[in-house]
């Protein structure tokens, strides 16, 4: 999974980002922020929906 999202990331930005000397150094932290932002959004979606379907 690590390697198909390091795949993903350098085709996206044009660089090697499996060579941690052709990134900057803050950027692996914002992907891990915008990573954790899609997995919280996606959870909160199905605690919604479960907590719909229950109500029903």
């Amino acid at each position: 999974m690590v390697d198909f999202m390091l795949k993903v990331f350098s085709a996206v930005l044009g660089m090697n980002m499996r060579d941690h000397h052709d990134i900057p150094f803050a950027l692996p932290l914002l992907f891990f922020i915008f990573l954790g932002f899609i997995i919280t959004i996606s959870v909160l979606k199905f605690i919604g929906n479960e907590e719909q379907e229950n109500m029903e």
